[in-house]
């Protein structure tokens, strides 16, 4: 079907016998006078209905004079309101000959530029005004479209020139495309090469397991430009392109099921009923040996959609509450006839009192000597990935970050404390996308200073690179040295030189860093127990080793869960309980000296 491309109000324009025809029908001379004066038999003004249609230049002129000057919205409400229009309202009128067509503005609605039935859609994800569209769109990019109904490629292209047509009055849109590369393919699915497997976006599928003929498929009219299985997950993942995190979790589950349809049931997804939903909940259990690998980067031919890592329950239901979502959304964009999960229950999980792994945080001896260590080697000017992950560790540990909020932080969030000359604040946005300030330390400033250096950036002064579509102070944190030449790198990076590490790319980065940092710990000599928990050190433990040392050290707990960002102090509460853990093992220790000595004696 092809797609209606008129979704732009078009602005009407008048000739001088149309506004000289309006000043007679004010001044009541009879319609056909009018006609006869200035229309011939043919004109269109006519054929519409004269009186109908100098009525609507009326209407049209009062706002347009309105939005031009809304100093005259009080001169005109009479008017406005389908009254006498005075004489000063009628020069006011004749003279909106001579205004040029109103300019859009990013405050105003986005029903006044668009058509109704586009001005609908747009609304229901939540874009009232044009400043709402320009954003919508920046923030999740060419492929901005794809996950709201109605609005297909083409709509789409005219929607991007008419923004561009107006970007005086509302700012460049900096999208060069409206349609991104698409990642080379790396194999075609068939459930005969079982092993042969490739994530979103590398594998392309046979007709017969596409979905294009899905037992399940509506017949009716689809609002959103699928026509297969792949072209809908891609269309409801583009709704999460703007949250990095949701976006990779949603990923990972619907990429994970369709590969299984095909490969295993040897069905399309959209042709798998409850009883097949059923079976995949039993895979999750136990995925075939094809399915599962070492953790490898998407890109790569070592992928698997598992890692040898079971699924815990938590995280098989978690995957079914994931793809029940993803259906529900299929049903109700009319690509789906019904949603087969909904017959599907979720598999029983036994709560963990306290699902916070707090052990894993670093006791305060060994968090400082971890510190000083990395300063050390950040000091020699060979080691400019040392002093990137000195600059991340810091966020994490001294601010208390989450690693996608630290991949996130940008320079323009950061800013001096107005109530202490001794802290900074950063604006992170967190979970549930809610925003707040962490404080900052000076030796965080000072080893960001030094990144920045190494990155050609002055970090108190941040220059507008060459080419960089980014305004100068919105440069990620930290922002890696060398980009990686693999598309999508290549991607983030050179169309957007300031843009940051990737949450995955934060953690090797980190990882990286503490392997670095083994021989020098063990020279120090650590504890064993200090280098065994070296060993499964994550990123995600510095943000724990904040909350317990902040805790532990008399930070009261409603300060410590605003900057950690819990929604319940609860939550918070734990680390007060990891001070009376630490307290009794320290005592244990103690009274087991103790006792040795005695027996000693």
């Amino acid at each position: 079907m092809t797609q209606n491309t008129h979704v732009v109000l078009t602005p009407i324009t008048y000739t001088r016998a149309d506004y000289t025809a309006l000043r007679a029908h004010v001044l009541k001379i009879p319609l056909a006078r009018i006609a006869d004066l200035y229309y011939s038999e043919d004109s269109p003004q006519l054929a519409l209905g004269l009186e109908r249609y100098l009525i609507d230049m009326r209407n049209d002129l009062i706002e347009r004079a309105i939005v031009n000057n809304p100093a005259f919205a009080d001169i005109l409400k009479g008017a406005r309101q389908g009254g006498a229009v005075t004489t000063k309202a009628l020069d006011i009128l004749v003279k909106a000959a001579d205004v040029p067509v109103a300019q859009p503005q990013l405050d105003q609605p986005v029903a006044q530029w668009f058509r109704p039935k586009t001005a609908a859609v747009l609304r229901d994800e939540g874009i009232v005004q044009l400043a709402d569209l320009l954003a919508f769109i920046k923030r999740r990019g060419p492929g901005w479209w794809r996950s709201v109904p109605r609005i297909g490629a083409k709509r789409a292209e005219v929607i991007a020139s008419w923004l561009r047509q107006h970007n005086k009055s509302l700012g460049e849109l900096s999208l060069q495309q409206f349609s991104v590369e698409v990642p080379a393919i790396a194999v075609v699915l068939d459930p005969q090469y079982a092993d042969q497997l490739a994530p979103l976006g590398r594998f392309a599928v046979p007709s017969k397991y596409d979905g294009s003929a899905g037992i399940n498929r509506n017949s009716k009219f689809c609002f959103i430009t699928a026509d297969n299985d792949l072209r809908a997950v891609e269309c409801y993942l583009a709704r999460f392109e703007d949250k990095a995190h949701t976006f990779r979790a949603y990923r990972k589950e619907l990429e994970r099921f369709l590969l299984w349809a095909i490969m295993v049931q040897q069905k399309p997804m959209s042709s798998l009923l409850a009883d097949g939903c059923e079976a995949y909940k039993l895979f999750l259990q136990a995925p075939s040996p094809a399915f599962v690998g070492d953790k490898a980067a998407r890109f790569t031919d070592r992928w698997r959609p598992f890692t040898k890592t079971p699924m815990t329950a938590k995280s098989q239901k978690q995957a079914i509450i994931i793809l029940r979502a993803a259906f529900d959304y299929f049903v109700r964009v009319r690509y789906l006839g019904g949603n087969p999960w909904s017959a599907v229950t979720d598999p029983k999980v036994t709560e963990e009192v306290h699902e916070m792994q707090i052990e894993k945080a670093l006791s305060e001896e060994f968090w400082q000597l971890v510190v000083t260590q990395l300063e050390q080697r950040a000091s020699v000017p060979e080691h400019s990935q040392d002093r990137a992950a000195l600059a991340a560790i810091l966020l994490l540990g001294d601010s208390g970050l989450r690693r996608e909020e630290a991949a996130g932080s940008r320079r323009s969030a950061l800013k001096p404390s107005p109530w202490s000359v001794n802290v900074s604040t950063l604006r992170v946005v967190g979970k549930r996308s809610k925003k707040r300030d962490v404080p900052v330390s000076d030796r965080t400033l000072d080893a960001l200073r030094a990144h920045w250096t190494d990155r050609h950036l002055d970090f108190d002064h941040p220059p507008l690179a060459a080419g960089n579509v980014l305004p100068s102070d919105d440069i990620a944190l930290v922002g890696p040295l060398v980009v990686p030449r693999h598309m999508a790198a290549i991607e983030r990076h050179e169309e957007q030189s300031g843009n940051g590490y990737t949450a995955d790319g934060l953690y090797k980065l980190i990882k990286s860093a503490l392997k670095r940092l083994k021989p020098t710990l063990l020279e120090n000599g650590i504890s064993p127990r200090d280098f065994a928990q070296l060993e499964t050190t994550t990123p995600h433990a510095f943000r724990h080793t904040f909350g317990t040392l902040s805790v532990a050290a008399g930070m009261p707990l409603d300060v410590a869960q605003g900057i950690l960002g819990h929604v319940s102090a609860a939550t918070t509460s734990i680390y007060v309980r990891a001070k009376d853990k630490r307290i009794a093992e320290e005592a244990a220790k103690y009274f087991m000296q103790q006792k040795e000595k005695n027996h000693g004696s």
